[in-house]
């Protein structure tokens, strides 16, 4: 009989892959220097705050919120950081980067989500904006987490709240075709609005700095930079950038500005060009790069893109940008497998790419990039290929090593959402939207030995019977049985080639299970919490040697729990940090390691 207990094992998070660059500005810093030398990088990912120490290569997380963060400011002395997250009841959380604990909660101040923070001049206030209807903003004492003045900020959507560093009580909103000029008072705000007049054109202000006193610059969607001088505009900057300014950091040294156009320029104190820096025309650049963030510190800049990257660039090797972190970028994150034999794993998205990444090294290794969105893969048992199921119903065969194309079948109408190799390697099993699991046979040669490679994977028959869409596929430890989960809860067994329906009891009771990824059976009744529907869990797996589960949820959360686990509601550890549903788990091959991927957030965690 299942223990009540859960498992002894526990899981604690190691590294985070990617950043959070899409839908957000102006989100990565450097934290205080101790001592000497340069500080750490601060940064957010899903629901994870990330401290991330570049010459140690370590991660620090603060995992104090409960959805995705959306928003990131820097205290003035450098080491507290706070985010603002997003959800039904979202909340503000002040921590220090060194300790990553929590210094301050500041709830109840808004709806939806928060948009923007910013800390005051000599660090004791925090103005915050909402994504409530009225985008309410909001100043708070944050030290006693209570609010000192709210007001309605704007009716169109804001992007950016800073205070005047120089004045405490003198603050500044940007947004859709606006720019507001705020006054703190005692506890009430006076807006202005700002005055456009004829030198410039209304439109979406995205950024904001402060030069001096009395002097603000606001990045702008066509790449023009406005000077204000009050709240009237007072010069252009044409055609700071050729693309839209996304982010503007004041430095000691001047200003740093990274646009849509893949650029970052540094400029003097008094907003003269110094210097250019265009990441697409560097090894690492690509076409249409779009940077969001970027962070002047003496003579380093750190530059955060909209594709989950963030690059530290040395000004005087500017030609030759670091790579510090790199991520999938937008769309939803599903496909993932483990490689059987060496350290690494691979992942494919909605971005249309297969990642491979190194567990120890911890980097990304190899890319390609697909014709389709890629929603599942799956490793040959003996490391050498790599299969990708895509979104329009084919499937690609990569070698493993360099992710050259092998062949490309297709068969069906409908996404590929499952697909795993038989123990012995004979057989692909692919599982379809369209209710169907194809069988192909895997030749010899695969390939390797001259001939058309994609008579390699040969077409041997189909399992039909699932009333609904196939989500999990298991073969048995002697590649006879596979056994499929469907979209309707349906638990199905086949006998392999022939693909006949397995439905003696006696029969199914006596198979050994190779893997276990399924989330039906009596087995598994325990992974199921009360109350809950079929597809709240996405994936399971489980290693045998421990008596183990690992389960992700579309509550965020990714679950331990001993197997088998009879009985529902069982007891179970569990782990929050992914923001969205977590779509994809997995043990690596030592069992020393989980991954587990999140949809939404398309954030890769390593466990």
């Amino acid at each position: 009989m299942a223990d009540k207990t859960a498992p002894e094992s526990q899981l604690r998070l190691e590294w985070v892959y990617g950043y959070r660059g899409h839908q957000c500005r102006g989100n990565l810093f450097y934290t205080a220097r101790a001592g000497e030398g340069q500080g750490e990088v601060v940064y957010f990912v899903a629901g994870v705050g990330v401290v991330y120490d570049v010459k140690e290569k370590k991660q620090k997380f603060f995992l104090g919120h409960s959805d995705d963060i959306i928003s990131l400011a820097l205290h003035p002395e450098k080491r507290l950081v706070a985010t603002g997250q997003v959800g039904k009841a979202p909340f503000i959380c002040v921590w220090d980067s060194a300790t990553v604990e929590t210094v301050s909660i500041l709830q109840g101040g808004h709806e939806r989500g928060v948009a923007a923070i910013g800390f005051s001049g000599d660090g004791n206030l925090l103005a915050s904006v909402g994504l409530d209807d009225y985008h309410t903003l909001n100043v708070w004492d944050w030290r006693k987490g209570r609010v000192l003045a709210s007001t309605r900020g704007h009716s169109d959507r804001i992007f950016d709240v800073q205070f005047n560093p120089y004045l405490s009580n003198f603050l500044v909103t940007c947004g859709v075709k606006h720019v507001k000029f705020w006054t703190l008072c005692g506890n009430s705000l006076a807006g202005k609005k700002g005055i456009f007049g004829r030198r410039g054109d209304l439109q979406t202000i995205l950024c904001v700095a402060f030069g001096s006193e009395e002097l603000a610059y606001t990045g702008t969607l066509s790449g023009d930079v406005y000077k204000w001088k009050g709240h009237t505009l007072l010069s252009v900057v044409k055609g700071a950038h050729k693309g839209a300014v996304y982010s503007i950091h004041r430095s000691l040294d001047g200003f740093a500005t990274g646009s849509r156009d893949g650029t970052v320029k540094l400029w003097d104190a008094s907003f003269e060009c110094i210097t250019e820096l265009s990441l697409e025309k560097t090894h690492c650049g690509y076409r249409g790069m779009s940077v969001r963030s970027v962070c002047w510190e003496g003579d380093k800049v750190l530059v955060g893109t909209k594709d989950s990257e963030v690059f530290e660039i040395a000004v005087q090797d500017r030609d030759n940008p670091t790579v510090l972190v790199q991520g999938h970028s937008e769309g939803e994150l599903w496909a993932l497998a483990v490689h059987p034999k060496k350290q690494f794993f691979a992942t494919g998205s909605d971005d249309k790419t297969i990642r491979l990444w190194h567990l120890a090294d911890r980097a990304l290794v190899n890319k390609q990039c697909t014709p389709h969105p890629v929603r599942s893969l799956a490793y040959s048992p003996n490391g050498s290929h790599l299969s990708a199921g895509l979104q329009d119903g084919s499937f690609m065969v990569l070698n493993a090593h360099d992710l050259s194309k092998i062949a490309q079948v297709k068969k069906r109408k409908e996404v590929l959402h499952e697909m795993k190799y038989s123990p012995d390697g004979k057989y692909l099993a692919v599982g379809s939207n369209d209710n169907f699991v194809d069988i192909y046979s895997v030749g010899a040669t695969s390939g390797a030995g001259g001939g058309d490679p994609t008579s390699c994977y040969k077409h041997v028959g189909y399992c039909s019977g699932s009333s609904s869409f196939v989500t999990h596929l298991d073969w048995s430890r002697d590649g006879k049985h596979l056994q499929t989960n469907s979209g309707a809860s349906e638990r199905l067994f086949y006998q392999i080639p022939s693909c006949k329906r397995v439905t003696s009891k006696e029969e199914i009771e006596g198979i050994q299970w190779a893997t276990w990824t399924g989330v039906l059976g009596s087995e598994v009744n325990g992974i199921w919490p009360k109350y809950t529907q079929v597809n709240d869990i996405n994936a399971t797996d489980v290693s045998f040697a421990d008596n183990t589960i690992v389960t992700g949820d579309d509550f965020g959360l990714v679950k331990l729990l001993r197997f088998p686990c009879f009985k529902k509601g069982a007891k179970f550890k569990k782990y929050t940090g992914h923001s969205a549903h977590v779509t994809n788990v997995r043990f690596t091959p030592n069992k020393g390691h989980v991954i587990s991927l999140g949809g939404a957030d398309h954030a890769v965690f390593q466990w």
